[in-house]
């Protein structure tokens, strides 16, 4: 990992506050790129603004794949204050600035000795061959001391200071930092005596800002996220045709019957849309000024959450029966009751894994926090529980083709209940900088699937459609004695149009007709 290196060091005064949208749930984790804020030396001596992930260095194309950090450092310094440190940290080396206290309470010397080793300060550290440091505040209007305004393939115009990244080997997170230090007379690392109030304004970016040609939905973004945005259209575009498909499904009932099943899911599929639609907002206005929509981000990840939820809803429900076992079987409210609960503490952990737990030093996802993992163990009770009230159905069932595809459908739609918390133990074993893209994907595809499957069984004209709203045997004894009557109830049901069809009343050698007549 190497630092580039601009003709002269700069000499910057700054100041940097952090300001981290990280949403911590199933999978996103957006980390704000356009960081404003102000710092106050005199109260925290240590500030961690932001960490950001850079990319791999092309060779062919260092100058625009190469990351860049560009802004401004300004505020008021009295007579005699000491200048205070602007530093970038590799993640390599930032477990050297955090200490068991909160206030970071290591002392300047301890601090600096292994961060600063290789970094470049021209009266200090001329020999140095990382371009990591800026004396902050840079004076007000213009650039910092250090920089080479006759140089313009190291400073962005309009900005006081521009640092460059570059990555040969492979990405990695940097962290830009805030220290109370400064070099003495003797270059020695102290504690600087400064109480001014520093205000920062800052970009990060993959890829020169400069290039015309740069891709908008990666230089924004974080390495870990390059490819998020993307992945958001894709699964809308996916989505908008699902509900196309529901309200065809659902047209060619509306004049007779509508099964409350399909209804119940094409709420389902409507929630996702609009949470996946309003997280694609959240990720364009995130291409476009490096900050995103925050209020959509959330509402977003909320509707995707409650989507799922009832999703879940729905197979307890039709693995306790309803459905399956006939229009008599209401739901039952005891197992409305407990999912709601189970639902509530899922949506209280979500709210705590967002709001509390973040650490920017730490690499906390949903899967390595305690909220996170109490919204696993409330996905197990759901698999679970799932898994008891198929058992039972299966087991009163009495015809063995139906309780075959029970126990198929029982069996399909638990790996889709257990894929998540088998996803999160092997999300420890992925990096950070590929875990949310990989997780992401996964998520998406799984809920989609499993959606896609219900739609393909309940859809109006589906081989699966004769073991709902009617009891099975029934089936039998009906298709046995009067197809006509049959026919007519069919219509009523399903909404179809029996001129189409020539059914005969079926032999008792052949249930196949079953299939036929319904």
């Amino acid at each position: 990992m190497n630092v580039a290196m601009p003709k002269y060091a700069k000499r910057c005064d700054g100041v940097k506050w952090l300001f981290v949208v990280c949403l911590s749930l199933q999978f996103s984790s957006t980390l704000t790129v356009h960081v404003k804020g102000i710092w106050k030396p005199g109260e925290q001596n240590i500030q961690v603004i932001t960490k950001f992930g850079f990319q791999q260095t092309d060779n062919r194309h260092p100058r625009t794949s190469r990351g860049f950090i560009y802004g401004n450092i300004t505020g008021v310094q009295r007579p005699g204050d000491d200048p205070l440190l602007f530093v970038i940290i590799s993640q390599a080396n930032i477990g050297l600035l955090h200490s068991e206290d909160s206030n970071y309470g290591k002392s300047c010397s301890s601090i600096m000795q292994e961060i600063a080793s290789n970094g470049f300060e021209s009266r200090c550290k001329p020999k140095g061959t990382a371009d990591i440091f800026r004396w902050v505040p840079c004076p007000a209007g213009k650039i910092c001391e250090e920089e080479d305004p006759d140089n313009s393939t190291t400073l962005i115009p309009g900005y006081q200071m521009t640092m460059q990244i570059v990555e040969p080997q492979m990405p990695e997170y940097w962290f830009l930092v805030l220290i109370g230090c400064h070099l003495n007379g003797n270059c020695s690392w102290v504690q600087s005596n400064s109480k001014s109030t520093l205000n920062y304004d800052f970009w990060l970016t993959n890829g020169d800002p400069q290039d015309l040609s740069k891709n908008p939905f990666g230089l924004q973004f974080s390495f870990d996220e390059q490819d998020a945005t993307q992945m958001y259209l894709a699964t809308l575009i996916a989505y908008l045709i699902l509900c196309a498909i529901i309200y065809h499904g659902r047209s060619i009932q509306r004049k007779h019957y509508s099964p409350t099943r399909l209804k119940l899911l094409s709420w389902i599929v409507y929630l996702k849309t609009a949470g996946v639609a309003l997280q694609s907002l959240n990720m364009l206005q995130f291409a476009a000024d490096g900050e995103g929509f925050l209020v959509a981000r959330l509402a977003g990840e909320v509707l995707r959450m409650i989507a799922t939820d009832v999703l879940c809803l729905m197979l307890l429900l039709l693995g306790r029966g309803w459905a399956f076992s006939g229009p008599s079987l209401k739901p039952s409210k005891c197992l409305i009751v407990g999912w709601a609960f189970l639902s509530i503490v899922k949506f209280i952990f979500f709210c705590c894994n967002f709001i509390f737990v973040y650490d920017i030093l730490h690499d906390v996802d949903v899967f390595s926090s305690w909220p996170g993992h109490g919204m696993l163990a409330i996905r197990i009770i759901f698999a679970i529980w799932f898994l008891l009230e198929i058992r039972v159905l299966i087991k009163r069932e009495k015809h063995h083709e139906k309780a075959t595809f029970l126990a198929h459908f029982g069996a399909g739609f638990l790996v889709w209940f257990a894929y998540l918390p088998g996803l999160g133990c092997i999300a420890h074993f992925i990096t950070l900088l590929w875990r949310f893209r990989i997780i992401l994907g996964i998520t998406t595809l799984a809920n989609f699937g499993a959606i896609l499957c219900l739609l393909h069984i309940f859809w109006p004209n589906s081989q699966y459609r004769k073991y709902f709203n009617i009891d099975y045997g029934n089936r039998l004894r009906a298709s046995r004695t009067d197809s006509n009557e049959l026919e007519d109830f069919e219509r009523l049901l399903y909404a179809e149009n029996t001129d189409s069809e020539n059914d005969s009343p079926a032999d008792d050698d052949q249930p196949s007709n079953i299939h036929n007549m319904i």
